[in-house]
């Protein structure tokens, strides 16, 4: 299961008008390892800012009379249909997301009542009525938190008052960084009860400090790595209930065997080995794997094996975010698209 992350308009804002998103960067990075969600309240502030700069740069550009000069019909500007273009940017924006709706409007009273005793996300002063966007995305948060099996959420947020208001809530972690994602990701599985769980399960006794890393596997089920005595150990969980585990030593030099692989025979067998440890492997390891699928000759020459194809295939379908090398991408999407 995915990890959420909520963000605010400050992040993703963008005036420009070649994209939908803004803070392309950053949400690129998170779609690595998180579910999007972004507040209908949001949306529509983009909107409304995207709106805003079109209708001025089309109004300064049929003033300009350099737009009689070089010949450019006027009635094609004048007949640009901006709310057209700003849902056409959003039905083909690349970057995928979930949108979110605040449904209980029973809450208006309670956004009132935060308005008038100037409370968090509200604006402290009383020249100010800032903050009712933000109490809208406050409550659609709550709301959310209700719907979801994962009961606690990631929130970017920049905004003081906002983030205030949002740290009355355990099951909301703030978050402002990429980096603070990946601290706090983690730290989840600090839990001592949990820790007794993978204790007892692998036979030794670890702390917090043996936890080294976690991803995503191909069924979006967590996968712990453990670092003990020299020996790793790889732990998927779901919801944090431990559903096996493994010593990352049984597979890892099959790996390595299958990305030199200069036999068929050596292929396969490597592919038969790593089969049982599919959803052990993290989005490095894939991406290894993948890449080898297109310059590994002896791989690429018996994709279409059945074997092959079913291991290859299923580590595409899943991870094929964790490619940056579009002959790769183009390749695989070619045989299994």
């Amino acid at each position: 299961m995915r990890e959420k992350v909520i963000f605010d308009t400050n992040v993703v804002r963008n005036p420009e008008i070649n994209n939908f998103l803004g803070g392309r960067e950053i949400l690129e990075r998170f779609t690595q390892d998180a579910d999007i969600v972004i507040p209908d309240t949001v949306i529509q502030e983009i909107k409304r800012q995207k709106r805003s700069s079109l209708v001025s740069n089309k109004t300064k550009f049929l003033t300009n009379p350099f737009h009689k000069l070089i010949g450019v019909d006027e009635a094609n500007t004048k007949s640009f249909d901006v709310e057209d273009y700003i849902q056409k940017l959003l039905d083909t924006e690349t970057i995928p997301f979930e949108t979110i709706d605040l449904k209980d409007h029973s809450v208006l009273p309670l956004i009132k009542e935060l308005a008038i005793l100037k409370k968090a996300p509200f604006e402290a002063g009383d020249n100010t009525d800032k903050g009712f966007k933000d109490a809208l995305i406050y409550f659609t948060i709550l709301e959310y938190l209700q719907e979801i099996p994962n009961k606690y959420v990631f929130v970017f947020a920049k905004d003081a008052r906002f983030k205030e208001a949002l740290a009355n809530h355990p099951n909301i972690i703030i978050i402002d960084s990429y980096d603070d994602f990946k601290k706090y990701g983690i730290s989840q599985f600090y839990d001592s009860y949990f820790i007794e769980n993978i204790n007892a399960v692998l036979g030794i006794t670890i702390t917090k400090d043996n936890i080294k890393e976690y991803w995503f596997n191909i069924n979006d089920n967590i996968a712990l790595l453990i670092e003990f005595e020299g020996q790793e150990y790889v732990i998927e969980t779901d919801s944090m209930e431990i559903i096996d585990h493994c010593n990352r030593n049984e597979y890892v030099e099959e790996i390595e065997n299958l990305i030199k692989s200069t036999r068929f025979v050596i292929t396969h067998r490597a592919i038969g080995k790593l089969m049982p440890y599919i959803n052990y492997l993290s989005d490095k390891e894939i991406a290894r794997i993948l890449n080898a699928s297109l310059a590994n000759e002896d791989i690429r020459r018996i994709i279409a094996d059945d074997d092959v194809k079913e291991f290859i295939g299923s580590l595409y379908d899943s991870k094929k975010e964790v490619l940056t090398d579009k002959e790769v991408l183009q390749f695989l999407k070619e045989t299994f698209e």
